[in-house]
């Protein structure tokens, strides 16, 4: 009988945390470094496996069997089928390939977990759930074991925490962080008897509500911004049209970050009372020396990184916004 997920009443979760320990023990870095393809994939009928193991043995730090496009969501599984290994083509070309690549990623992904690189985690090609549930394996003192959007949105809404439109895991996961850190009756929990808490105490949310994402909002902001430029031409822009014109540049910056400064790579530092990442607009090449007030030559900033480059403006980080900036 499987353990109970941490998300159940009665989840042992010294077990859930033994079972950890473990796993993460036998999977190191370096042993990531050397993983072959049948020590990490799935469906051989082998139960000592990176995937099975992540899947099956470590259902109390989350479920995620069943999960969207089943063994495909590992990159490289094999297929009983065809009697052979088999490949997403997004990782390469041949199933060595792909095994190749996967295994890279695992290892970007570990490093990234380690110092809350959150621009390498958020374009990680590992699948979400599997991704997230790495994150929670390797550092349960930084990252939720809840890698649902649906489930993550229900506890910020039931927490009274805001959420705007387009937020994603880690930007949910944190906002529940900062949200603990605030609270007197969940502050000294371990994440994990967090989490357990956050299941007992505001339930389960209803299967039939699904969280619809709105994404297209930094296309309205560039159309906005485009419309702006044809109906008030550049030469005869008053201060007020200037003023609202940069207002339009900075929100078309802020929403493409997506809540990361874009130069230590790390959240927002909080979030306002609409639930919107804090981050400030920077112009790369100073307005005050000659820069445009483009979206080229703009980046989202944490209030320490946007004051480091007015302090210091060190041209190693002008040259990385400037790379940024261009994506």
């Amino acid at each position: 009988m499987p353990d109970k997920k941490i998300s159940e009443s009665g989840a042992n979760l010294a077990q859930i945390e033994n079972k950890r320990r473990e796993f993460v023990s036998d999977y190191t870095r370096d042993v990531l470094q050397n993983l072959t393809i049948e020590d990490y994939a799935i469906g051989t009928g082998s139960k000592d496996n990176f995937c099975y193991r992540l899947e099956h043995e470590q259902i109390g730090m989350g479920d995620i069997r069943g999960a969207f496009a089943g063994s495909s969501r590992y990159g490289v599984w094999f297929s009983k089928d065809e009697g052979q290994y088999v490949y997403s083509k997004k990782f390469g070309d041949t199933v060595d390939d792909a095994f190749h690549n996967i295994r890279d990623e695992l290892i970007k992904l570990i490093d990234a977990g380690e110092c809350d690189d959150y621009i390498s985690i958020r374009d990680s090609r590992i699948a979400n759930n599997v991704r997230y549930k790495i994150l929670a394996m390797y550092y349960p003192r930084k990252y939720l074991t809840i890698y649902s959007d649906r489930h993550l949105s229900y506890f910020c809404d039931k927490a009274g925490i805001p959420a705007v439109s387009g937020d994603y895991v880690l930007v949910m996961q944190r906002k529940l962080i900062q949200w603990k850190e605030t609270h007197d009756e969940v502050k000294e929990m371990s994440y994990l008897e967090y989490v357990a808490f956050l299941y007992h105490h505001f339930g389960h949310p209803p299967k039939a509500d699904p969280i619809k994402k709105d994404k297209p909002h930094l296309k309205e902001l560039k159309k906005k911004l485009k419309d702006f430029d044809g109906k008030h031409p550049k030469k005869t822009l008053t201060e007020v049209e200037r003023t609202e014109r940069s207002v339009l540049v900075a929100a078309v910056v802020k929403e493409r970050a997506e809540g990361i400064c874009q130069l230590c790579n790390k959240p927002a530092p909080f979030y306002n009372k609409k639930g919107e990442p804090y981050l400030e607009c920077h112009h790369i090449v100073w307005i005050a020396r000659g820069g445009a007030d483009e979206v080229y030559n703009a980046v989202a900033l944490c209030p320490n990184c946007h004051r480091k480059m007015h302090l210091l403006d060190e041209p190693a980080d002008v040259a990385y916004l400037k790379k940024v900036a261009k994506q």
